[in-house]
């Protein structure tokens, strides 16, 4: 299996005779180009035509941070795998008001479903579990009287309000509210990290099937972003990334010396990241038995499974049904 490679380093990366090269400092650091699927970069990074086209003929995608770990974007390859009927019928649904809210549904409806099932396991930990975990179910009930996007959306947005108190909880940490740009405090830092490095992963898993990555149902497509991106991830934050969290503050993977923080930001710094990806690698190559499947199944696998349940229910005319924790 292809693995995700990241670059910490700044320097100058091109092609030489068949492989990657990074060059800094009169150095040459070599990367196996026949074993990637990606490559993150969160240093500064020369490079020419020459190098995105040996990218794009080797089918890797190339994403880009600053060195505070924000994403700037992404340069993906060719598309291998093309299905102009597929297009059609993913911009159908999305031009279809009852089909684009069910399926806009059910990417939150997973997402609250799994919330609700970390903070089920671990409900010995949680102060006043039962009052709360009944709020947070109340809120759910909303979603089926939603009648628009923006009705999704803010149903979503109430139940992470009173979601994201009950992980810190699990965590031992403060939180006040969800601040994203910059984030402020352990916990909203590590949400919007793990948050950024699941997209690009998804995005990945997108590129691997005929799903366009700019036509999507919960978010609204536009010209700067790969909207489907973002709504399958909402489906795997609290499946990965909110777990990922709690273990590794929980464990002490991850230390306050992992952060640089001031009165307007808290940042991971380099060595901070670089824990962070390595554990959200290594999770993500972890299984769990599929009761469907028969077998034991990655993370990597089951967001690429999530790609293909979602053009069953485009080419089929079968309804969506999300990812729903069952372990």
């Amino acid at each position: 299996m292809k693995k995700n490679y990241y670059l910490f380093a700044s320097g100058k990366l091109g092609r030489q005779d068949n492989t990657l090269v990074l060059e800094r400092e009169g150095k040459k650091k070599f990367i196996p180009v026949e074993k990637i699927e990606s490559i993150s970069s969160f240093g500064e990074l020369d490079l020419n035509t020459r190098a995105l086209s040996f990218l794009s003929q080797k089918g890797i995608a190339l994403h880009v941070f600053n060195h505070n770990g924000w994403y700037g974007g992404s340069f993906v390859p060719r598309r291998q795998k093309v299905s102009g009927k597929l297009l059609t019928e993913q911009v159908k649904t999305l031009l279809d008001p009852v089909n684009r809210l069910q399926i806009a549904r059910e990417f939150i409806d997973g997402a609250m479903h799994n919330m609700l099932r970390i903070l089920q396991r671990q409900s010995q930990k949680i102060n006043g579990y039962k009052e709360r975990i009944e709020g947070l179910i109340e809120i759910r009930r909303r979603l089926s009287d939603a009648t628009t996007i923006n009705g999704v959306m803010a149903v979503e947005g109430a139940f992470r309000q009173n979601y994201y108190p009950l992980l810190a909880q699990l965590t031992g940490q403060e939180f006040i509210t969800r601040v994203k740009q910059p984030p402020l405090g352990i916990l909203n830092c590590m949400i919007s990290f793990g948050n950024t490095l699941l997209y690009t992963r998804t995005l990945n898993k997108i590129y691997q099937t005929q799903l366009d990555p700019t036509v999507s149902y919960l978010h609204e497509p536009c010209e700067m972003r790969f909207s489907l991106s973002l709504d399958i991830s909402e489906v795997f934050k609290p499946v990965i990334i909110d777990r990922l969290i709690v273990s590794l503050l929980n464990k002490n993977m991850i230390a306050e010396n992992d952060f640089d923080q001031d009165l307007n930001s808290t940042l991971l710094t380099t060595e901070g990241m670089k824990k962070y990806v390595q554990n959200f690698d290594d999770f993500m190559e972890e299984t769990v038995f599929h009761p469907t499947l028969k077998r034991k199944v990655s993370y990597n696998t089951l967001l690429l499974t999530e790609c293909y349940k979602l053009i069953r229910s485009l080419m089929a005319d079968e309804k969506y049904k999300a990812l729903h924790m069952w372990w």
